[in-house]
This record gives structure tokens, sequence and C-alpha cells, in this order.
């Protein structure tokens, strides 16, 4: 007995362990994401490799070594020579310096785009976070409502055994609690998809059970004031274009480089087979890279790249100036339904729910009937779950705001 007052003991300790420590905020959900993500570490090792890659630019071309006989008569072999033949081309600094400027100017565009993911998957945590936030309001109202039909049913029990009331209504009672409750099952398996969709962002258990913060309050972003130049501050998708234009910049001057000449030293010896002396050879190479035939290909590609740049430019320019209205929409429409939800607060809950107080009044003193309960209840729960549905979408507004100014 003591034996199993110890376990039951210890599974209680332990399971109040596990409720304490369940809360978990979204800023806490932001941090697991930002370190554990496997989207964002391989945004890192391409990071490192591109570091790595540029090391290349700064290496030579291989010396080659060849060797053979020489100016060797048909009729006599002793004649000739046997030559050994070593040549090393050896290339342009500029040039090398141009390209590793070029692939240096990689790493920015990979920063960004990883600063991009980030707030990409950031907003994506949100819109589960929130949506859960509202999920369990809403399913504090039913198991509230619950409660409520309950008493009312045990109260429509009590007076059907005094004849003072229908058997019908009291089914209809029991029919609507029955609707409560299934709806109270499909907003807990709801809960449960939003927790294992945010233990998958997380790279968690995907079965660890964590409840959330529901104290999270809508932000008055509709009150601020924007300019483009806190967009431009802000997006890390729009530095991601400026990186790729200064990219394609260092691009042109690598392809310009290619007009400077590489030079080359052979040396050769020749070894006599026969009575012939021993000879030499040492000859410089350099390459002729702005003959006509063959300045094409680069002074096209430096041609192309200011194209390139261009729609680049013009692709950012489209993105700042569709931000600017998204976010000018997006501050209208969390002013109006601030408004929404003050109305309801305000007016619309109360008004329910005296009307549900007024009719249960009269109901327990036997005038009014049951079904007029049960409306006056069901328009109070709708009431509530119709705000908690405004709050969703104030707070779904809020998350792609957050987005457009990549609010953590």
């Amino acid at each position: 007995m003591k034996i199993r007052n110890i376990i039951v003991l210890a599974i209680i300790v332990f399971c109040s362990r596990q409720a304490t420590a369940q809360v978990m905020t979204l800023h806490e959900v932001l941090r697991r994401i930002e370190e554990n993500s496997p989207m964002l570490k391989m945004y890192d090792e391409q990071i490192y490799a591109i570091k790595n890659y540029s090391q290349m630019t700064k290496s030579w071309m291989a010396p080659t070594i060849s060797s053979g006989l020489w100016q060797t008569p048909y009729s006599s072999i002793g004649d000739g020579m046997l030559m050994i033949t070593a040549e090393q081309m050896i290339p342009n600094p500029a040039k090398q310096k141009a390209n590793f400027d070029y692939m240096q100017g990689m790493i920015p565009v990979e920063q960004q785009g990883k600063t991009a993911k980030k707030n990409e998957m950031f907003a994506m945590a949100k819109d589960l976070y929130y949506n859960w936030i509202i999920l369990q309001k809403k399913y504090d109202v039913l198991t509230q409502t619950d409660s409520l039909m309950n008493y009312i049913l045990k109260t429509a029990h009590l007076r059907y055994t005094y004849n003072r009331e229908k058997l019908p209504n009291i089914y209809k009672a029991q029919a609507d609690l029955y609707v409560v409750r299934t709806m109270e099952t499909m907003i807990s398996g709801e809960m449960k998809q939003k927790n294992i969709a945010l233990n998958t962002l997380m790279n968690i258990d995907k079965y660890y059970v964590f409840q959330i913060d529901t104290s999270v309050l809508p932000r008055s972003y509709e009150l601020m004031t924007l300019d483009t130049s806190i967009i431009l501050s802000a997006r890390s998708d729009i530095k991601q274009f400026d990186a790729n234009i200064a990219l394609t910049k260092l691009q042109q001057q690598y392809e310009s480089s290619k007009r400077f000449p590489e030079f080359g030293v052979s040396v050769s010896h020749m070894q006599a087979l026969g009575m012939m002396p021993n000879q030499f050879s040492v000859m410089g190479m350099v390459s002729i890279p702005f003959a006509p035939w063959a300045s094409a290909e680069y002074e096209s590609t430096i041609q192309g790249l200011d194209n390139t740049a261009n729609a680049m430019s013009y692709q950012k320019q489209a993105l700042v100036n569709e931000t600017v209205g998204a976010i000018t929409a997006q501050q209208v429409q969390m002013q109006t339904l601030k408004q929404q939800l003050l109305n309801y607060k305000t007016n619309i809950i109360p008004s329910y729910y005296n009307g549900y107080q007024t009719s249960l009044l009269a109901y327990e003193q036997n005038t009014e009937d049951l079904f007029v309960v049960l409306d006056a209840l069901r328009m109070y729960r709708m009431a509530r779950i119709d705000e908690l549905d405004i709050h969703n979408m104030l707070l779904m507004i809020q998350v792609n705001y957050e987005k457009a100014l990549e609010i953590r």
C-alpha cells in the first residue's frame, strides 16, 4: 500500500509540474522556431558554402608538364632530342578580385532570404497561435453555455414532475445541449491540430502538449503613420531586391574584367640523344580577350545585366507600392473591426445577456415558455461567438500587418 501511495503521489506531482510548465507564450514559440527550424539552418549552410566557394577565386590553373621526342629524324633517332616542357598560366589579379567580390555578393542575398523566410514562418506561427486563442475562448463560451443549459434542463425536469413543462420542450433543450457538446468536441479537435502545427514549426515532438497565453490583446497599428522609407528599411524581401541588384552590378564588374589579358610562361629543356648540344626554350604567352570575335560574349552579357538590374528595380517599386496600399487598407480594416468589437461589447452582448436573464427569470416565475429561454440563450451564445470571429479577423489582419513590416 505504501508503494502504491508513493506511485500515485509521484504521478500527481509529475502531472502538476506538467500542468504548470505547459503555458508557452508567443514569444517563446517564435524563439524556438528561430533556433530549431531546419529551413533557417539551411540558409546558414548556404552562406557558409558561398564563403568556402569564394576561396576558389584565388586559385591558379594547374601547371602542365609534357615530355617527348623533339626534332628527331625518322632515320636516326639517336640524332634527336628528348624534350620536357612545363607550362603555367598566371591569372589576372583584377579578374580574380572581381570574381571574389561577385561571389561574396551572394551572401547578403542569402541573408535577406533567410530573414524573409523567418518572417514568413513567424506569420504562420502567429496565425496558428491567435486562431488557437480564439478557439479556446469559443470553447469557454460553449462550456459556459453547457453549464447554463444543464441548469435550465434540471429546472425543466423539476417543472415536468409538477406538470408545468411539456416533454417536447425538454427534448428540444436536450438536443440543443448535444449540439453545443458536439461543437465543443469539434473545437477541441481544432485546438489539437493547432498544437501539432505549432510543434511542427518549432521542430519539436509533434505530440508535445502545451497551453497558450490567452491574454494577448490587439495592438493599435491603425494609429501608426507610415511612409515609404519605413517599408524600405523593414522589409527583408525588398532588401533582397537591393542585394540582388548589387550582385548584378558585381557580376557586371566580373564580366568586364574578362577584357583583361592573362599571361603564361612555358619552359622547355631538350636533352640530346646523340652528339647534339642540349638546348632550352623559354616562352611567354598572353591572351587577347579584347579581340572583336572574343569580346562579343562579355559585352552582350554586360548589357543584358543592365536590363536585369532595371527589371528588378521596377519589381521592387511595384512591391513597395503594393505594400503601401495593403498596409493602408489594413489600418482601415483594423479601425472598423475595433468599432464593431466595441459595439458588441457595450451594446449587443449585454442586450442579449439581459434578454436571456429576463426570460430565465420569467420562466422561473412560470410566466414564460422554455423555448423562449433556449432561444435567448442561443442568441447570447451566437453573439459571443460572432464577437470572437470579429476578434479573430482583427488578429489575422494584425498578423498580415506585422508580416508586411516584419514586426516580431
